[in-house]
């Protein structure tokens, strides 16, 4: 987002409420131009402008305005510095990080009373919280190249094997799953998924083999389809995404458990549209919309009706046995959230040997 669309912006949300007149002239009067929102770039921004963005402005003559250039924790202080003077209306952040927004107020609290949301109130709790929804969800496991990988691997563990040397790429902790790089370690060396201290160790050993650092999910596909890594930590859903591009890679559930992602979508705290914010985050929860994350990203729909609303071969993709949910790991994100300022210190010394 460039200066003059937060000029453009700034004017338009700038218009006083009528002393009189009926609801509509006073809501047409003050409808904004365009409203802002902080998401990713690359395949995901590109989808959602053509997806959401584009079904929102028919709907309501509103743009949508997106500014990719911030990681999630760099948007919830962008969001955090707006207070007094918001800046934004929207968010789009990944479950990981959803705790620090909350704990900086920097969200608004959704309300499924609220006739501008009335998908809301049938999304599962684990899909949401006071300020923020997911409109998708997937597991994130292994990916490996099998023309590559002469042993497949079938655990977490497995991926510190010398094997691997070069070979693998990993989310840098700037990514939005960076962090869980520690607890996966922890979890590889046999303990509990808060030992930090086992996940940092790991972490130091994983170093050492020189995996290859990924600032994004683009980048961790890219490198499996163009052979740079032969494994990776890649969701279940992109293992398809990196299929279609023409790589060759197969996806292992890992003995230890799967990781839970989510990503969704919260209102800017003090939003001067927040109606209209109301409504985009609708959008992204509708059961009748949410079926293109899983034609273009094989991602899970979070309301309940997407999935039977999607071709058979979409269902199987996106689904998980019984057995598998059982077994798919939330993570504390409220103990890596606190934690992560020391973390990434840590994570930097360690990666760059200091």
């Amino acid at each position: 987002m460039n200066r003059r669309d937060f000029v453009k912006l700034a004017g338009s949300t700038a218009i006083a409420w009528p002393m009189a007149g009926s609801f509509r002239a006073a809501f047409a009067q003050s409808k904004p131009d365009s409203m802002a929102m902080m998401t990713w770039g690359g395949l995901w921004g590109d989808g959602m402008a053509k997806y959401v963005n584009a079904p929102f402005t028919e709907k309501t003559g509103v743009k949508i305005v997106q500014d990719t250039g911030s990681s999630p924790v760099e948007r919830i202080t962008k969001l955090k510095i707006s207070l007094d003077n918001q800046i934004y209306d929207l968010v789009q952040l990944h479950d990981g990080v959803v705790p620090l927004a909350e704990s900086q107020g920097v969200l608004e609290e959704l309300d499924p009373a609220s006739p501008n949301m009335p998908y809301l109130a049938a999304i599962p709790d684990r899909f949401k919280r006071k300020g923020w929804v997911a409109m998708i969800y997937s597991a994130l496991g292994i990916a490996y190249n099998p023309k590559l990988v002469k042993k497949p691997p079938t655990s977490f563990a497995d991926l510190w094997s010398e094997d691997y040397r070069g070979q693998i790429v990993l989310p840098e902790i700037t990514h939005s799953i960076g962090p869980y790089v520690i607890p996966i370690g922890a979890l590889a060396a046999g303990k509990d998924q808060k030992d930090a201290d086992a996940g940092f160790d790991m972490l130091k050993k994983m170093a050492a083999l020189d995996p290859i650092w990924a600032k994004d999910t683009d980048t961790i596909m890219s490198s499996l389809v163009s052979e740079e890594a032969a494994v990776g930590l890649l969701y279940k859903s992109q293992t398809y995404t990196v299929l279609q591009q023409g790589g060759h890679v197969e996806w292992v559930f890992p003995k230890e458990g799967a990781i839970s992602y989510l990503s969704g979508t919260g209102i800017a705290k003090n939003s001067k549209n927040k109606a209209l914010a109301e409504q985009y985050v609708n959008m992204t929860i509708d059961p009748s919309l949410q079926g293109w994350v899983a034609q273009v990203f094989n991602y899970g729909g979070t309301h309940p009706d997407t999935l039977a609303k999607l071709p058979v071969e979409l269902q199987q993709r996106v689904q998980f046995s019984k057995e598998e949910t059982d077994r798919i790991i939330d993570l504390d994100q409220e103990y890596m959230s606190a934690n992560r300022g020391d973390w990434t210190d840590k994570w930097n010394r360690i990666v760059s040997g200091g």
